[in-house]
């Protein structure tokens, strides 16, 4: 019989009150496994190794994570073939996600869940568990566990309703893209109480961090002054993280200009942080969170804004800027994945004659770097096979190497190609001090795209020969890796002509960069 609601109460669902008061016949039920690897990831005297023998009973469960450990998420010369190894390597906080994540999509047919609409929330929270982790490493936030997991899981209520009540799940989503002003209401008409009580409810019987309860219990502000506590700092970068997935996701939703400009003048001044190092964050968070979602099934167009989205205006110019490039990056991970890599574009003839072509009759340049790369024996060689193969064989105008100099942080350009490189490299000279411009370009993981060097916020920190020399265009820079530690950059361009980079070419780079590093890694190894 359905409950009868009180004068001045708000009536909940028959549904809602058995799925809250008779959660275990009502909702998933975890297997033994995943209980017990969520009750020893939260045990401080717990090992990887107690964790990994929980992991390697369970076939599935120890397939998803070795998957994950071997992934280009976790970088490791040395393929992962065991549980304990992938617990050491992902980490536990990481590894509670993945659980409940899994199971989430396991039992979907049980439920009758609309399995996109599932993994498209998924993708959403992954995206902003990599945000929150990003977040934390540009703060050096000392107590990154749980991170991850509180981050993903902040939206655990959308993943609860999507797969118990998927019509309400989708009412709810619609609605927030169409008119946010009216979710709350909505939510009330129809659970009966708010989304995020219900999500506490499910924290607490999932036996899930106490800090996430705490976070979804409690109504989110953004603190006014520097935050102290780790507390204080936990709940602001997972709140952070969450509108910023949301964001980037649905850009052109109603009222999400706002939320970013909000984001950007509550959360980035009182944690002391830029816009570029929220870019840097941004970018890296995406790649990590593809790698993942590829290695648990999730497909990648839940990571990027849907064609709707991106055919709509986006009148935000930083909001727009960050979801460009998270286009790109997906556009050049697509291409990688492909069997056939694209034929780049026919590059303009080499202006030196000391320049010899890399492969100018061939009918796969990129794919002739890879396998010529791998026959390598010295670093000195890759690198200038790395540089002249981008600026024969892929079209770029000018490309420029530069590595650090050992025991003077600086750096200087060895190798150059195409107009006015041989002045440019004279005139590249540059510190490199923790936190600056050349600092951070190193330690990025992945490559950019920069639309002008001199438009850059910390264009004061480059030396204005170059940046006279260089000129006003949009570029290319990656860093270079040997096997841990970075060594140099690789810039490209094309500022001969003018012309418009593509998504193609920045793929292009993309392929040649990871190729090499993979190879510095080889050499370093070998020796």
């Amino acid at each position: 019989m359905e409950q009868i609601a009180r004068p001045g109460q708000t009536k909940t669902p028959s549904f809602l009150e058995s799925l809250l008061e008779d959660a275990p016949e009502t909702l998933p039920i975890l297997r033994q496994s995943c209980v017990q690897v969520l009750n020893l990831t939260q045990d401080k005297d717990s090992s990887a190794s107690d964790i990994g023998d929980i992991i390697k009973r369970d076939q599935a469960m120890m397939a998803n994570i070795i998957k994950i450990a071997n992934s280009p998420a976790y970088y490791t010369r040395v393929p992962v073939k065991t549980s304990t190894h992938a617990v050491a390597l992902i980490g536990f906080d990481v590894i509670q996600s993945m659980v409940v994540a899994a199971q989430l999509i396991e039992q979907a047919d049980t439920f009758g869940a609309d399995i996109s609409c599932l993994k498209h929330l998924l993708a959403r929270a992954l995206v902003a568990g990599t945000q929150a982790q990003e977040l934390g490493k540009a703060l050096n936030y000392s107590e990154p566990g749980f991170l991850f997991t509180n981050a993903m899981l902040y939206s655990l209520g959308d993943l609860i309703l999507a797969l118990c009540r998927p019509d309400a799940a989708k009412q709810l989503e619609a609605l927030r893209l169409s008119d946010p002003t009216k979710v709350p209401k909505t939510e009330l008409a129809l659970l009966g109480r708010p989304l995020p009580t219900i999500a506490a409810t499910m924290a607490k019987h999932w036996n899930l961090p106490n800090t996430l309860v705490h976070l979804l219990e409690k109504k989110p502000v953004w603190a006014k002054t520097p935050p102290e506590s780790d507390q204080q700092i936990m709940d602001g970068i997972v709140r952070a993280a969450n509108e910023l997935s949301y964001c980037l996701l649905n850009p052109s939703g109603a009222g999400q200009e706002t939320v970013f400009q909000t984001l950007l003048q509550q959360f980035l001044p009182p944690f002391s942080l830029s816009f570029t190092q929220l870019e840097q964050t941004v970018a890296s968070a995406f790649m990590q969170a593809s790698e993942i979602a590829s290695a648990i099934s999730i497909d990648q167009q839940h990571l990027i804004p849907t064609p709707s989205t991106i055919d709509a205006p986006i009148h935000n110019q930083q909001l727009q800027k960050l979801t460009l490039a998270i286009q790109q990056t997906f556009q050049s991970h697509e291409i990688s994945e492909q069997e056939e890599i694209p034929q780049p574009q026919t590059p303009p003839p080499p202006n030196r004659s000391s320049q010899p072509p890399v492969s100018s009759n061939a009918s796969n340049p990129l794919l002739d770097y890879a396998l010529t790369a791998m026959k390598i024996p010295e670093p000195s060689n890759l690198l200038s096979l790395a540089t002249k193969t981008l600026y024969v064989s892929c079209g770029f105008e000018r490309v420029l190497l530069a590595f650090v100099v050992p025991g003077k942080e600086k750096l200087e350009a060895k190798i150059g190609y195409g107009v006015e490189t041989d002045a440019i490299q004279e005139a590249f000279h540059c510190p490199v001090s923790k936190g600056n411009f050349w600092y951070r370009l190193l330690h990025q993981y992945q490559p950019i795209q920069f639309l002008s060097l001199k438009n850059e916020d910390t264009a004061h920190e480059i030396p204005e020969a170059f940046l006279q020399l260089w000129g006003n265009h949009s570029g290319f820079v990656g860093s270079l890796y040997a096997p841990n530690k970075p060594i140099g950059l690789i810039l490209a361009d094309r500022g001969g002509s003018g012309s418009i980079l593509a998504d193609s070419d920045f793929a292009a780079f993309s392929l040649i960069l990871s190729q090499t590093n993979t190879n510095l890694a080889r050499l370093a190894q070998a020796h």
